[in-house]
């Protein structure tokens, strides 16, 4: 076989984003996007669960003593 003929098409893609003078900012591989989904996943069941727990009640509010004067009672 020739040389051109041996590619392996199993190899992955990786995504390179260069910045305006041409200097390589960063790279995407494969398993960039694997460590995403997962972290991804994880923090949509963290969501999950604090929203399915009961929220902390808070205590309830007391009046202020009203500023009227009392009643005279004879």
């Amino acid at each position: 076989m020739r040389q051109s003929e041996q590619i392996d098409i199993n190899e992955g893609w990786a995504v390179h984003i260069y910045g305006g003078d041409r200097r390589l900012l960063c790279s995407l591989h494969p398993s960039h996007i694997w460590l995403f989904l997962i972290g991804a996943i994880l923090g949509g069941l963290v969501v999950a669960s604090w929203a399915r727990c009961e929220p902390t009640r808070l205590p309830t509010r007391v009046e202020p003593p009203s500023k009227q004067a009392p009643l005279s009672v004879d």
